[in-house]
């Protein structure tokens, strides 16, 4: 059989997707399986954006205080949001909406949209996760607060569509939401996928280290302080919130990537890092089962330096690479 390497590239949840297949399939199979996937993307996105006033996500926090029937797969999204946050001991909190606008963080990244009407949640209030009451089809968050999903969305996102691929058995994917990618088989030679990671002193560039994806599969996440940021006077900003303060995270860390066994974990565990900083981030990250982790740091000083453990990432001196990771 004779395989053939594809993908495409959208404007999807506040940046580019990509989507790469290795597959023996005919065109017209792959074209299929492509739109399949773009179709669960963008109906993701339509129901759990906080940008978009008619989402799902939206109405959801328009009756905070009110139980609110929900559909399954929102409800789904909440026990994993839940179920994170509760691992973590509140480093990853749904509830920090208030805190990303008050940072600075209203309007959605992605160019064009920025003078879309949102809701204004500035003067609602954080609470732990356990105010997040579950029904059997129904939910619940407290009054007068809002809760957002993009710190675990899009890698929730990544494991489902994983999941369908699996159930097809093609040859490799690599799946890049923003800064979330599952990988999963080989490329059409029968070699490891492998993946690029961006340059923190240089977005538009790459460093000479190299991810090699086992082919059972891998999920990494990519997370920094530099994408999603912005000057609020008299402040500077970023979106990675630190729950402990309420504010955008005091950290050394410019940029992490992790690598483990889900989107969601990876997601969740990128920002997780970014909050603790160099000295306490790779200890955490060990004991939460990510397997691999490269930190690009800079110091009081000025001084860039690179934190790194576990066995996924080698040096190269070869430009080709199968994907570039970006930073979310």
């Amino acid at each position: 059989m004779c395989l053939v390497k594809t993908s495409q590239t959208k404007s999807a949840l506040g940046g580019d997707v990509t989507l790469g297949l290795i597959t023996g399939m005919s065109s017209s199979e792959t074209e299929s399986l492509f739109n399949l996937l773009w179709k669960k993307i963008f109906k993701f996105e339509i129901k759990f954006s906080r940008f978009l006033l008619s989402s799902e996500l939206t109405k959801f926090n328009r009756s905070a205080g009110i139980k609110t029937v929900v559909s399954s797969e929102f409800k789904e999204l909440l026990i994993s949001a839940q179920i994170q946050s509760v691992r973590t001991s509140g480093l990853y909190n749904p509830f920090i909406t208030p805190a990303l606008q008050r940072a600075g963080y209203i309007k959605s990244a992605l160019v064009g949209y920025e003078q879309d009407k949102q809701i204004d949640y500035t003067d609602r209030k954080i609470v732990d996760v356990d105010r997040l009451i579950i029904g059997d089809d129904w939910a619940l968050i407290p009054y007068g607060t809002a809760i957002d999903l993009g710190g675990c969305g899009k890698g929730y996102l990544a494991d489902k569509l994983a999941e369908i691929l699996n159930d097809y058995g093609i040859a490799g994917y690599w799946l890049s939401l923003g800064g979330d990618v599952v990988v999963k088989g080989h490329d059409e030679n029968g070699d490891a996928l492998t993946l690029a990671i961006q340059d923190a002193s240089d977005l538009s560039s790459t460093i000479n280290w190299l991810i090699e994806c086992p082919q059972n599969g891998i999920a990494v996440a990519t997370s920094g302080t530099f994408k999603r940021q912005g000057q609020n006077i008299p402040h500077s900003w970023h979106h990675i919130i630190d729950p402990t303060t309420k504010k955008p995270a005091v950290t050394d860390i410019r940029l992490v990537t992790v690598c483990t066994d889900s989107g969601i974990d990876a997601d969740v565990l990128a920002s997780c890092a970014i909050i603790l900083g160099s000295k306490k981030a790779p200890d955490y990250l060990k004991n939460h089962g990510v397997k691999s982790a490269l930190l690009q740091c800079i110091d009081n000083n000025g001084n860039s330096f690179k934190v790194k453990f576990g066995p996924n990432f080698y040096k190269s001196h070869s430009n080709v690479v199968e994907e570039v990771l970006i930073n979310a």
